[in-house]
């Protein structure tokens, strides 16, 4: 009976080591807790595990807002969605010292909500269903009036239920709506796009197809294109699809379900009936496997240094089910003159070496001070990095 004991005991001892020094099963592990609304303790010290890029600092902006998504800033402060809360804030830094110390409820009673615009004095706001806005007063951050959905039953469920918005250089309201599953013929033709409306939500058209996950997309300053990252089909193994970073231009599709990365043969749905005749584009840019790239917000300012003039800045969320964790960053991609873009890590940390995730980062705002603000829906936690030859203010 002892000699049992001492057999079960070792075995389980041995199990926990594994456990503990296996990093795709710690870190599936611990995505799946907090899924499943378990607490995972991650925060309040993460901040001495961070590296950035020479020439940034970063602090801690804000924790007390469960799963932070979608931002949007103004000169009134920071917007934070939380689907998790069905509700959006206003962050509040009372002593302008660079960390906001409270937060104002501007709406709530909402369905998941998760990406945030402002325009023309109107906080736009995608819900898992529909797109919403409210009057909303960008110096002051006061909102005037009731909250109306303008854009009604957009699809939901399924996968990629997250709603991302932003209003583009044509004054047009952008949506992308992601696939309600890894690889499948969606019956709603809207699933895997990205979609323009008119501001007050009329004239809804297809502008792009075949984009798995398009979770995150902007213009860049210097020419108004349109760019987006989409995420690659899962179950593929660890190296297979590349997630995307793709050019986006009316009318062009872009392969999923059919194709995947640069061009690659669907092995589920790359001779299916459905497929187009038309050729997909390729991306112009390859992320690593399953790094889940998602917010995407290229430079607009003067504070940083010169050679993130032509950049844009990527939060990659991190792989769930890949054997060695890999993304969990912030990167920068840089524009070279012969148009080739060279990726580079901005913000990393958020995963250890034994696999242990400290962060997941999702989406990002810039200031006016160049300050980027990176919301973790893991972490429960929101963090400005900005130029350190700046004084934080």
């Amino acid at each position: 009976m002892k000699r049992r004991l001492l057999l079960f005991s070792s075995l389980f001892a041995l199990l926990l080591l594994t456990w503990l020094t296996l990093p795709g099963l710690h870190t599936a592990q611990q995505i799946g807790a907090k899924a499943l609304g378990l607490e995972v303790k991650s925060s309040a010290n993460n901040l001495q595990a961070l590296s950035t890029a020479a020439g940034f600092k970063v602090v801690r902006y804000y924790g007390d807002i469960p799963g932070p998504r979608g931002l949007a800033i103004s000169r009134a402060g920071l917007i934070v969605s939380s689907p998790a809360e069905g509700a959006v804030y206003r962050l509040v830094d009372s002593d302008h010292s660079g960390s906001a110390k409270s937060h104002l409820t501007l709406v709530d009673n909402l369905i998941r909500p998760s990406g945030l615009e402002i325009h023309d004095n109107w906080l736009y706001i995608a819900e898992a269903d529909a797109i919403g806005r409210i009057a909303y007063n960008p110096l002051n951050g006061a909102t005037q009036g009731s909250y109306q959905r303008i854009i009604h039953d957009l699809p939901s469920g399924g996968n990629h239920w997250r709603r991302v918005i932003h209003v583009g250089p044509d004054g047009w309201l952008y949506l992308a709506i992601g696939s309600s599953c890894n690889v499948c013929i969606e019956e709603d033709t809207r699933r895997g796009s990205i979609m323009r409306f008119h501001s007050d939500g009329s004239g809804g058209e297809i502008v792009a197809r075949g984009l798995r996950n398009s979770a995150g997309f902007d213009w860049a300053p210097w020419n108004q294109q349109l760019y987006a990252t989409d995420n690659g089909r899962d179950w593929l193994g660890d190296d297979e699809p590349p997630d995307e970073l793709n050019r986006v231009t009316q009318g062009s599709h872009y392969g999923w379900p059919f194709s995947n990365g640069f061009g690659a043969t669907d092995p589920d749905y790359g001779n299916h009936p459905d497929k187009p005749l038309q050729a997909s584009k390729s991306p112009v840019h390859g992320f690593r496997p399953h790094n889940a790239a998602l917010g995407i917000i290229f430079n607009r300012s003067d504070s940083l240094p010169p050679s993130y003039r032509r950049s844009a800045f990527v939060a990659l969320h991190g792989s769930w089910n890949r054997s060695v964790p890999d993304g969990y960053k912030v990167v920068s991609l840089q524009w070279k003159e012969d148009g080739s873009i060279v990726e580079n890590d901005l913000l990393w940390g958020f995963l250890t070496a034994t696999g242990r995730i400290l962060g997941r980062p999702a989406e990002l705002a810039q200031g006016e001070d160049g300050s980027l603000y990176i919301s973790d829906d893991f972490a429960d936690t929101l963090y400005r990095l900005y130029p350190d030859n700046r004084v934080a203010k």
